[in-house]
């Protein structure tokens, strides 16, 4: 185990990875002039041909940016110069082709939504446990283990045994927890989530309400999907991402996700993977008026034409994800919130 996290040199890509780095990044800071860095990383994204989103607040920086080799290590360089954020924390990954359509840098008042006044990671954080001791960590029986990813992300993959909490969004985790886990003695928890950043928030809360013992995966499921061999993982399924290639898998590789045309959700698709699938998921397939599938049907048109005259199709809000998803069917009565809002 290690007691603070600690930033990632960009790993070279083997020379038969596809080009386009993936680079998912966070750092918990005092910014407290974060507004003055919109338009200069803004500048100097659209400068290196880097799309993506970053969202920037008084607690620091987050987002998942695509670029070439030379594009990405230019943007992660101007992030560094920020003070506060020369030990930015990322991850890496690679795509065939650029998962997303724009980039945008956005302020926020967060940079992980959760809505609960002075919670403060940089002041109060659990303990980081690195992928390699993971494992005995979570074997340990007095150990609760938690997912704290929304419901639709853990529908395709999470760890073995772990606590499902049902949330639609992470403003909701909070009240889960206040329900959950306060009734009786404060459990020792480990906590997951997609690349760290809510669990960094989510133990701070957990701190916060008196538990002692609050551990977390350090670099979460992307770094441990990325470190530990399949043969001794403890992760079952995919791990969904917010960008266009849906899921990925041990070594990080592209999973066979897509997201359904119509309530926006993975599902395992025979079209292929990564991307909005041409037809809706079983569920809508089944439930989902002739309108709803009409106009899917012609959103995906929009998207082919597009693809056809080398254009990008800026209508499909993949990468941004700001406006909700609703569901039909199995999902009804869900939103389910996109992208970078809930990594």
């Amino acid at each position: 185990m290690i007691d603070k996290p600690t930033s990632h040199p960009p790993a070279a890509a083997p020379s038969d990875t596809p080009d386009i780095v993936v680079a998912a990044l966070y750092k918990f800071a005092p910014l407290p002039s974060f507004e003055v860095h919109r338009e200069p990383l803004q500048a100097a994204c659209e400068a290196e041909g880097v799309m993506g989103t970053l969202l920037l607040a008084a607690e620091g920086i987050n987002g998942t940016i695509a670029g070439s080799r030379a594009g990405i290590d230019a943007v992660l360089a101007k992030i560094r110069q920020i003070p506060g954020l020369s030990e930015v924390d990322w991850k890496e990954s690679y795509s065939s082709r650029m998962p997303f359509k724009r980039m945008r840098v956005r302020l926020k008042r967060e940079i992980v939504t959760m809505g609960v006044e002075g919670i403060d990671p940089n002041r109060t954080v659990g303990t980081y446990v690195a992928p390699e001791d993971w494992n005995q960590l979570i074997s340990e029986p007095d150990v609760v283990l938690i997912d704290t990813r929304n419901d639709y992300e853990v529908s395709i993959g999470t760890f073995e045994g772990a606590v499902n909490p049902e949330t639609q969004t992470f403003r909701e985790f909070p009240g889960w927890v206040n329900d959950a886990l306060t009734k009786d003695d404060k459990p020792k928890v480990a906590m997951f989530c997609t690349g760290g950043i809510r669990c960094e928030k989510a133990s701070a809360l957990l701190k916060d309400m008196g538990f002692e013992d609050v551990y977390h995966l350090k670099g979460g499921i992307l770094k441990y999907l990325e470190q530990v061999p399949p043969e001794q993982s403890r992760w079952n399924g995919e791990c969904f991402v917010f960008d266009e290639r849906v899921s990925v898998g041990h070594g990080l590789e592209p999973g066979p996700y897509q997201l359904c045309s119509i309530c926006r959700e993975p599902f395992l698709s025979r079209e292929g993977s990564g991307g909005y699938a041409k037809s809706p998921c079983p569920t809508c397939e089944q439930v989902a008026d002739a309108r709803k599938k009409k106009k899917a049907a012609e959103r995906q048109r929009q998207i082919d034409l597009a693809k056809a005259r080398g254009q990008k199709h800026m209508g499909v809000r993949q990468d941004a994800g700001q406006g909700a998803r609703q569901g039909v069917g199995k999902h009804a009565g869900k939103t389910a919130t996109t992208a970078l809002k809930s990594r």
